[in-house]
C-alpha cells in the first residue's frame, strides 16, 4: 500500500510536468501521512542540552515505535544521565481525541498520566516540549500558505519550500500563539519552524531547524525521510537542544508488549 501510494503520486506529478498546486491542508496531510512513517521503528537518540554559557548535558534515549490498527504508539526509555535513568514515557495515538501520554518516574516508582495542560512543558529538561515529540493532527490547527515557493538555506542546504502559517485551534494546549514552517517540496518535511508568542504575535520565541535530512531505507527496502539532526533554540533563554539520531532500524517488528503500562513500570518486554 505504501509503495502504491508513492507510485500514484509520482505518476500524477509526471503527467502534469510538476506537482499540482496544493493547499496547506494537503501538504500537511502528506507530511503526517502514516504511510510515510515506518510500521515499526527503533532508534537511539542523543539530546545535547546546551546552556547559554556553552556547557552541555548529554541525554541518551532508546525509542521504540509500533502500530496497532493504524494508530502509532511510541515509548522512550532514558539511559543517561544518571538522574533520568529509568524514566520511561509512553505516547499512544487515539482517534477523535487527544493522544494519551504517561510517564514512569523511577524515584517515586509510579506511573503518572501527563495531562493535556502539561503537554506544552519541557520534555525531561530539554528545549523540546511533549507537544514537539508527536505530530499534530490536521484538525488541531488552522493552516494557510504564506508563500507557495520560497528558497531557504538550513544546515548548509538550500531548500525550495512552501511557507505555511499554523495557528492552533486550542491555544491553551500549546506554548505558542502560532508557528511558521518551511516545508521542503521534495520530502514534505518542515526544515525550519518558528514559534511566536501568544501575547506578542511579533515576538519569535523558539526556532526548530533540521541540520541534517536524509532519505533512508527500512528492512523492507521502503525509503523514509529521516531528520538525523535537529536544533531547537529558545530565543528567550538562549538555551539550545540538539537532537541526533545515532542509529535506527525501520520496519522490523517490535513486540506489542513495549506499548503498555506494564513495560513502563518494569522496562521489560516479552
Amino acid at each position: 500500500m505504501k509503495e502504491l501510494k508513492k507510485i500514484v503520486f509520482s505518476i500524477a506529478c509526471l503527467m502534469s510536468g510538476f506537482c499540482f498546486a496544493q493547499t496547506a491542508e494537503e501538504i500537511i496531510t502528506i507530511f503526517t501521512d502514516l504511510d510515510r512513517v515506518p510500521d515499526y521503528n527503533y532508534s537511539t537518540i542523543l539530546i545535547d542540552n546546551i546552556e547559554a554559557n556553552g556547557s552541555v548535558e548529554h541525554m541518551l534515549i532508546k525509542q521504540y515505535g509500533g502500530g496497532d490498527n493504524g494508530l502509532k504508539n511510541t515509548v522512550f526509555d532514558f539511559i543517561q544521565p544518571a538522574s533520568a535513568k529509568g524514566t520511561r514515557i509512553l505516547q499512544a495515538e487515539k482517534l477523535g481525541r487527544a493522544d494519551d501520554r504517561w510517564v514512569y518516574l523511577p524515584e517515586l516508582r509510579t506511573i503518572r498520566r501527563i495531562a493535556a495542560a502539561d503537554r506544552y512543558k519541557s520534555f525531561v529538561g530539554s528545549e523540546l516540549t511533549y507537544n514537539d515529540m508527536t505530530l499534530r493532527k490536521i484538525d488541531e490547527d488552522k493552516n494557510e500558505i504564506i508563500s507557495p515557493s520560497e528558497n531557504i538555506e538550513v544546515g548548509g542546504v538550500l531548500y525550495n519550500c512552501w511557507k505555511i502559517k499554523s495557528t492552533p485551534i486550542k491555544l491553551n494546549e500549546v506554548e505558542y500563539g502560532y508557528r511558521i514552517s518551511w516545508f521542503d517540496k521534495k520530502t514534505y518535511i518542515p526544515v525550519r519552524t518558528e514559534f511566536y508568542d501568544k501575547r506578542n504575535p511579533d515576538k519569535m520565541i523558539k526556532i526548530n531547524e533540521v541540520e541534517k535530512l536524509e532519505m533512508v531505507k527500512g528492512v523492507t527496502g521502503i525509503e523514509y525521510p529521516l531528520r538525523r539532526s535537529t536544533l531547537v533554540t529558545n530565543l528567550n533563554t538562549k538555551r539550545k537542544s540538539r537532537v541526533t539520531v545515532k542509529d535506527f532500524k525501520f520496519d522490523e517488528k517490535i513486540s506489542d508488549s513495549y506499548f503498555n503500562q506494564t513495560w513502563l513500570a518494569s522496562g521489560k518486554a516479552k
